[in-house]
């Protein structure tokens, strides 16, 4: 085979899935980095009245309608769709993959052994238009997937959902692109939404934990994960984490409490 077209040519067998809503200002980046690398892209769309549908259309691609349930439960459903996929690439809307990993995923999908199920990632993120290099990182996420022998697991209302397979998983060069968000702003809003929804499934929300939870979050991406070498985008960041630790004990301790008083009232 010529090493020019293996490298131009889709990946056989490969498919990419989206879950997305309303994710226009992404998805032109994120489809773009993968249209000459995937044999077949899937998307399971929740509704979207953004032009995202259309966007795909215009590129071929058509999307299936599912109504939002939660995560783990749309990532499984656009999985089950990938039916005559060999090894499947799970992308957030917001994600897109440099040179590096495309390559990267060429040469693994011609060179991993049988026993090899998955592939991970490291995933670098965007803030205020330039790449956060040392906030969050690392940050490996499981993406690459052989068929049939991986499955999406979480929790059934929203929380953190991950990727789970039987067997061998090895790190690919190249990184994902995350380009969650618009601005420090929209990223505290994310943080604070993500706090309250991952709240039901955290323990805490002690007076301490109030204390002392945002503090130690915002010294463990600040200064040991050196997010200040990101310079003042790293204190950002920092306080992103500890806004949503500050909003998942708060959110805690509201239940808590509220349910206290209903036991005492009746």
């Amino acid at each position: 085979m010529n090493p020019t077209s293996s490298n131009t040519e889709p990946a056989a067998g490969l498919t990419v899935c989206y879950t997305c809503m309303n994710n226009m200002r992404t998805i032109p980046a994120s489809l773009d980095s993968i249209r000459a690398l995937a044999d077949e892209v899937v998307v399971l769309d929740s509704g979207s009245t953004d032009g995202t549908i259309e966007h795909f259309r215009e590129h071929g691609i058509e999307t299936v309608h599912r109504d939002f349930t939660n995560p783990t439960e749309q990532k499984a459903h656009a999985m089950s769709l990938a039916r005559e996929a060999r090894w499947i690439l799970l992308l957030d809307s917001d994600e897109s993959l440099d040179d590096l990993a495309v390559l990267s995923i060429r040469r693994a999908l011609r060179e991993c052994p049988d026993s090899v199920c998955g592939f991970a990632l490291n995933r670098v993120t965007w803030l205020n238009g330039r790449l956060l290099e040392h906030s969050f990182q690392p940050e490996w996420r499981l993406r690459l997937v052989r068929a049939g022998t991986s499955r999406v697991v979480g929790d059934s209302v929203g929380g953190h959902d991950r990727v789970e397979v039987d067997g061998e998983v090895r790190r690919l060069e190249g990184r994902i692109l995350h380009d969650s968000w618009t601005g420090t702003r929209h990223m505290l809003e994310r943080g604070i939404y993500f706090g309250f929804r991952g709240a039901p499934f955290s323990k805490g929300g002690s007076r301490l934990n109030i204390l002392f939870n945002p503090a130690a979050a915002f010294f463990k991406q600040l200064i040991l994960r050196r997010g200040f070498l990101d310079g003042w985008r790293g204190w950002i960041a920092a306080g992103g984490v500890a806004s949503q630790a500050l909003a998942k004990h708060l959110a805690i301790m509201e239940r808590r409490e509220l349910e206290r008083e209903d036991r005492r009232s009746s």
